[in-house]
């Protein structure tokens, strides 16, 4: 929980860690919680007035293009008011790392982390303030992708994206 102030007023902020909405992923990568959890503490922060900040994972084990959409279209269906966008990545001694040692498991390329960051943004209700464009892995624990140690790449590379393709956050987002 996050207590923020604005124009000398203070807000409570809850950040919820979704990661997806695909509850068969989320047992891979032990969320704890069905995506209906999620459903209902976010009613709950809701009623009591508490701001939502979602936190979701781009390629994580096993998920589609398919599956995000349909994480994005899970968040755009609730009252959230912040993001917080991560792509997964390998850290020494986790099972994600034996996953990817037994090429099991492969990091998505910046090249495709840049196109889902984009679907993201350009669905993502305008409302929603992006916090986060990606997560910062430690560099002496990172095992893989390398290229997440270099968030210029990342910020230049969605930037230059947006601006040459005309896009905005909320281009293509559809209230449902």
């Amino acid at each position: 929980m996050l207590l923020k102030r604005y124009e000398n007023k203070y807000y409570v902020t809850v950040e919820l860690g979704l990661q997806t909405s695909n509850d068969t992923t989320a047992k891979i990568i032990n969320r704890g919680y069905e995506s209906k959890v999620f459903t209902k503490a976010v009613n709950m922060l809701n009623s009591f007035g508490i701001d939502v900040t979602v936190h979701i994972m781009i390629g994580l084990p096993n998920e589609t293009r398919e599956d995000l959409e349909n994480t994005v279209k899970f968040i755009n269906k609730h009252n959230i008011q912040g993001i917080k966008i991560h792509s997964c990545y390998v850290v020494k001694n986790t099972k994600l790392e034996k996953l990817y040692k037994d090429n099991k498991y492969t990091p998505i390329t910046l090249v495709e982390y840049l196109d889902s960051l984009t679907y993201v943004i350009t669905h993502i209700s305008p409302k929603v303030v992006i916090h986060r464009l990606s997560g910062d892995a430690p560099k002496d624990l990172l095992v893989a992708p390398m290229w997440n140690t270099h968030k210029k790449w990342i910020l230049n590379g969605i930037d230059k994206i947006l601006n040459e393709s005309n896009l905005w956050q909320g281009k293509f987002y559809i209230n449902t």
